[in-house]
């Protein structure tokens, strides 16, 4: 068994390691089964975490401490000293300083998009007949997409990640602009700036993903990863869904989250492909638009719209 201290100091190692911007997929990997190995080691890495939090937003400029780069110089073990040292003065001496509440903040959205500015300065604008919750704390930023879609502009803070839990999967960053989708078991993050950890439900290990990339997880599990315009990633927000060569089960997909209602793709019509521009509008306008560009015919009732191949019987 490795000793108390021993742990610590891997833990700082795990904690230098992944703050680097080359920290690869390899890396996540086996930062995931160094924590899954023991709650010793999950425990020490969150001790780390709050720690170095308390240290950069506590302490005036006059005692910042600057992580290394990498581990010479300074060890380990000083450095693990240093913080908790200034940490502790720290505490002492700004005990009036503002930090952040351990509250969830509640948002939904109905007709209309909505754009939440957070209290660490990153945007979250989320898309219609959508609901996110966000927790804050020093120690920590966490936001569950419970349903629909949100872009996320995340402030930077190598010392506090950013979470994103979007039913079983979910998602890490550091500082950068991507964009999750979250509804009726289907799941998709699309990156337009910076890196983005993502960990698929039923993947052991994260995805990294960088600008143009995009995984999705279909409603049968299945997984893929693709490249994208990155002006497609986020497109909705000004006000037109962008596709190219897309299944037309995924703008269904997408159809049915901005429409309110369930819309179904016959057998024939899951066979077609859709590349185009949607402007977003109402119900009428939005199916009058894809029918005048797909090969499509339209059938809609009170409850549900149904997408048939044009001819189809």
């Amino acid at each position: 068994m490795i000793p108390q201290q021993g742990i610590e100091e891997e833990a700082l190692g795990w904690f230098v390691r992944l703050q680097d911007a080359d920290a690869c997929a390899a890396d996540w990997d086996a930062f995931s089964a160094w924590i899954a190995a023991s709650p010793d080691h999950a425990r020490a890495y969150d001790r780390l975490e709050r720690l170095w939090v308390d240290l950069d937003e506590a302490a005036p400029q006059s005692v910042r401490i600057v992580r290394p780069a990498n581990d010479n110089g300074l060890g380990r073990r000083r450095l693990w000293a240093a913080m908790a040292t200034v940490a502790a003065a720290a505490v002492i001496g700004m005990v009036g300083w503002p930090m952040y509440q351990a509250r969830d903040q509640h948002f939904t959205t109905t007709t209309e998009p909505r754009r939440i500015e957070l209290a660490d300065g990153s945007v979250i604008r989320l898309n219609r007949r959508s609901d996110l919750t966000v927790k804050l704390t020093s120690g920590a930023r966490r936001v569950s997409l419970n349903d629909g879609e949100a872009a996320f502009d995340v402030a930077h803070d190598a010392a506090r990640p950013f979470t994103v839990a979007a039913g079983d999967s979910s998602l890490q960053v550091l500082g950068t602009a991507f964009n999750v989708i979250n509804h009726d078991h289907r799941f998709s993050v699309g990156v337009s700036r910076g890196v983005v950890a993502v960990r698929p439900a039923g993947r052991a290990t994260p995805v990294r993903l960088t600008v143009g990339q995009q995984i999705e997880r279909d409603a049968r599990g299945a997984v893929s990863l693709s490249r994208v315009d990155p002006r497609q990633i986020s497109a909705w927000q000004d006000g037109v869904l962008l596709y190219r060569d897309s299944p037309l089960s995924q703008v269904g997909a997408d159809l049915s989250r901005y429409l309110g209602k369930s819309v179904k793709v016959s057998a024939s019509a899951q066979e077609l492909h859709f590349t185009g521009a949607l402007r977003l509008g109402d119900e009428t306008t939005m199916l009058n638009q894809l029918q005048a560009f797909a090969p499509i015919a339209v059938q809609r009732t009170a409850s549900e719209v149904r997408l048939t191949a044009r001819g189809e019987r």
